[in-house]
């Protein structure tokens, strides 16, 4: 197929939300047409109970998803860290073609939630005793200071029969509290024999680094908003010197402070000069030559806050908020049925309906029931700033993004901000309707900034 045949059939599927099996579209896109795929896919967790969530995309998918990836071009994979699914979804990837032999990318936070079933606790319900409540604690996150309350508050009591006394503190299996996610480093094979070639021919076979530096203090970090990279590069004469740039990306991303042990340590930065100054640090700008210390807990040396902070100034949350996940959809509003998927669109005079018969319900029997919802109702929706950092990291602005399940659009979102052209694809009418009101949002947002000239 020619070059401007391509263009031409890609064009139709360009800076869209598709409702659709990723399958099915994705056949019908042209071959090497995409610059980057970066997807948050089914964990194959049955979560909740949903239904799109009841395994791993099957090898088909990624066959048809490499197949439309330029030689060379990256996949950001994000996965559940369980080892069975973590196993079967790398299998899957290198089945169908990918080059896997990187490694992987851990998200670390602080605001996970476990779901361990509590043995004790499961014993006296078993046995029909009630426990005595000692105390309530509220849940925070954070050290000192910092911490700030989330959720509801944590019950103490204690074991009510002898049964549950020999089990108290004991829980079902292994399920520890969740604080990181797994995003899995792929390629797509090099058409060429080496990554300078490759690189040389199309840009790919090669992750933009510098440009996911880790900020080290407020004056670096001013400097990277004011000066790109290859101006910064040019100013010394063709010569490299990163450390200015910030810290080199590591195979971690921390948000939350999640690594915050409560204590401070302090960093330097400055040119190691052998017998004298060279004439390559002669050349170097006289404010590059020397960087003031650098201090902070250990979170900073993989902080993905303050580097979404950069990039995006107002990504100012460890995860999703509920602004940051209902932005665009306060007129939604959904009904719960009693399939797999959870929820259907109603208008508000329904929505205003069933919160009375809630409150009646509530009245009757006092037992809180849950008919309705509004805004965005989907239950893994990722932060902006992970999609923001994958994007950045494996393209460049004009180049074409492709989500084969795109959920409520983060990923497009994230594209959209960066200027990248988007394809997102998902099989849930819902996800799609909420999806393309985010970004409906999102691009008065970009213009508002435009027009203000930030």
């Amino acid at each position: 197929m020619r070059r401007r045949d391509k263009k031409f059939i890609l064009k139709r599927f360009l800076n869209r939300i598709i409702c659709g099996d990723c399958r099915d579209v994705i056949r019908k896109m042209p071959d090497e047409s995409v610059d980057l795929l970066v997807t948050d896919p089914p964990y194959g967790l049955h979560f909740m109970g949903k239904n799109w969530d009841k395994d791993v995309p099957p090898v088909e998918i990624w066959k048809e998803c490499m197949r439309v990836l330029k030689p060379g071009a990256f996949a950001f994979i994000m996965c559940s860290p369980r080892q069975d699914r973590l196993h079967r979804m790398i299998g899957n990837l290198r089945d169908a073609g990918f080059e896997t032999g990187f490694t992987s990318i851990y998200w670390a936070y602080a605001t996970g939630f476990t779901k361990a079933q509590n043995i004790g606790k499961a014993v006296d319900k078993r046995l029909g005793v009630k426990r005595k409540v000692i105390t309530k604690i509220p849940m925070t996150i954070g050290i000192g200071g910092n911490s700030k309350r989330i959720g509801s508050e944590k019950v103490i009591d204690n074991p009510a029969t002898p049964q549950a006394k020999t089990l108290d503190g004991s829980y079902a299996g292994f399920q520890p509290k969740p604080a990181i996610e797994v995003i899995l480093v792929c390629m797509k094979p090099l058409s060429e024999k080496t990554f300078v070639d490759q690189a040389l021919k199309n840009r790919k076979g090669i992750t933009w680094l510098n440009d996911c530096r880790m900020p080290t203090r407020e004056e670096a970090q001013k400097q990277s908003d004011s000066k790109t990279t290859s101006q910064v590069f040019n100013r010394t004469g063709g010569k490299i010197y990163p450390k200015h740039l910030g810290r080199f990306p590591a195979n971690l991303l921390v948000s939350d402070d999640v690594l915050n042990d409560g204590r401070v340590t302090k960093s330097y930065s400055r040119p190691r000069v052998r017998g004298g100054a060279t004439q390559f640090h002669r050349a170097i700008p006289n404010q590059l030559k020397l960087q003031p210390s650098d201090s902070g807990p250990f979170s900073r040396y993989f902080d993905l806050d303050k580097w979404a902070q950069r990039t995006f100034p107002f990504l100012i949350v460890p995860k999703a908020s509920k602004v940051e996940k209902n932005r665009g959809c306060e007129e939604l509003y959904w009904e719960k049925d009693d399939s797999l998927i959870g929820y259907h669109q109603i208008d508000r005079k329904r929505w205003e309906w069933l919160a009375k018969k809630e409150a009646r319900i509530y009245q009757r029997t006092g037992k809180q029931v849950s008919l309705k919802a509004e805004g965005n109702v989907h239950v893994t929706v990722k932060p902006l700033k992970i999609m923001a950092y994958l994007i950045t990291l494996g393209s460049r602005e004009g180049d074409v993004m492709l989500d084969p399940f795109v959920g409520t659009g983060t990923s497009c979102i994230a594209g959209r901000e960066l200027g990248h052209d988007y394809i997102g694809i998902d099989t849930e009418q819902e996800h799609v309707k909420i999806a393309k009101c985010r970004l409906k949002a999102a691009a008065t947002r970009i213009s508002c900034k435009k027009r203000r000239g930030g």
